[in-house]
């Protein structure tokens, strides 16, 4: 049996596709546990409703205490030899748990791992893993995975997607690690459960199947400035727990090295505001980047794109002339004024940010832009250094 655990805060228009995603699994042996986690909205009557049409389906109410401990009060509950996550305001494909559960049972796993799609009305957009596809006994993990699941070869590059929604594992293993995040984390609570569960599995599988629909919505994709704040603090609170958590293998397996890493990137996509800054007014520091009255086009309309335009519209509400990226429709579908990149050819004169983590992106986005004749001064890419990181750090 598969337990699908789904904490369900204000929720109301999207709860019945999710719910009937599940119900709706060729693999029938789930249960699936609705944790109304204090909604204010008409969310606790419909996860009632579901309980009483399908014998499969649990409703617990509890008050309100946010993702993990919704998670954590579905999982006490759990029957399942294996547990999963969705989340309210997304779905899945019909297939999917019996694709996974037929991989856990083939190869005796104890975490299944698939990839997943962006959907943004109508648009859809495949995300795999970037660690190789297959089975991953403890030799293996130690020398192919452990060293790259939270930072793979380049800059701010994951090797295993940092969300707890497209696996499935043993409900054990999930049960410790899930009881052990500390309630205070609202970041990357799902790599606090994650990263010490994967440490601890002793086969893992990663499936190029993408099941789970993580669904972008206009209303979350740009972080408002007053949040960067509690986000700054909630990043923190997040290290200290993960560098607590990787105590005892720190310096092994580059564990010290990615979360690091994991946690300037998540600095620049959700706290950018706290950065941009840092050595002195004006100056967008990780491009080396000198913020005047001359316009600019922003490239990248991805986690780090929206952080960057969001910090601009603040503080520089007209310095960008352009915005502009590949799937550019799917983010005009969220209501964001990003266009085609082949706008940039009328603005062949005008400073270009390059708003992209991975470097080897990155890079090929310059090498695209000098082809289309934007001169090479007019270019700029992140530039963090090591010891930038290192810094940055010892901030916290």
């Amino acid at each position: 049996m598969i337990s699908v655990v789904v904490p369900v805060y204000n929720a109301e228009n999207y709860l019945e596709k999710c719910v009937k995603s599940i119900m709706g699994q060729t693999y029938t042996d789930i249960e699936i546990i609705l944790v109304n986690d204090g909604s204010l909205d008409r969310s606790g009557i419909f996860c009632d409703a579901f309980a009483s049409s399908d014998i499969r389906i649990h409703a617990i109410h509890k008050e309100n205490g946010g993702n993990t401990s919704a998670r954590k009060e579905g999982i006490q509950h759990c029957r399942g030899e294996y547990v999963a996550f969705v989340d309210a305001d997304d779905w899945i494909e019909p297939q999917m748990y019996e694709k996974m559960i037929g991989t856990a049972v083939e190869y005796n796993a104890d975490m299944v791992i698939c990839g997943s799609i962006e959907d943004s009305n109508g648009n859809t957009v495949y995300k795999t893993n970037r660690l190789k596809l297959g089975v991953y006994d403890r030799a293996k993990m130690e020398k192919e995975l452990y060293s790259y699941m939270l930072c793979a070869e380049d800059f701010f590059s994951m090797g295993v997607q940092p969300y707890l929604w497209n696996k499935i594992m043993r409900k054990e293993l999930a049960y410790r690690h899930i009881m052990a995040v500390d309630d205070r984390i609202r970041v990357g609570e799902d790599v606090a459960a994650l990263m010490p569960m994967i440490l601890e599995a002793d086969r893992i599988v990663i499936s190029d199947y993408c099941g789970y629909h993580y669904c972008m919505r206009g209303s979350s994709t740009m972080m408002r400035h007053e949040e960067v704040e509690k986000e700054w603090k909630g990043l923190c609170i997040l290290h200290r727990f993960l560098t607590k958590v990787f105590q005892q293998s720190i310096k092994q397996y580059r564990l010290e090295y990615q979360l690091n890493h994991y946690t300037v990137e998540n600095m620049l996509t959700r706290a950018f505001g706290k950065l941009a800054d840092r050595t002195g007014e004006g100056i967008l520091w990780p491009f080396g980047y000198q913020i005047s009255n001359r316009k600019c086009i922003l490239y990248s309309a991805g986690n780090f794109g929206r952080s960057v335009y969001g910090y601009l519209q603040d503080i520089y509400p007209d310095i960008v002339r352009l915005w502009v990226d590949k799937e550019y429709q799917m983010y005009q579908s969220l209501d964001l004024p990003v266009h085609c990149v082949d706008a940039i050819k009328l603005e062949s004169e005008t400073d270009i940010l390059i708003a992209v983590l991975n470097i080897r992106l990155a890079t090929s986005i310059r090498n695209n832009l000098l082809q289309l004749g934007v001169c090479r001064e007019n270019i700029y890419c992140i530039n963090i250094a090591d010891e930038d990181v290192a810094e940055l750090i010892e901030s916290i």
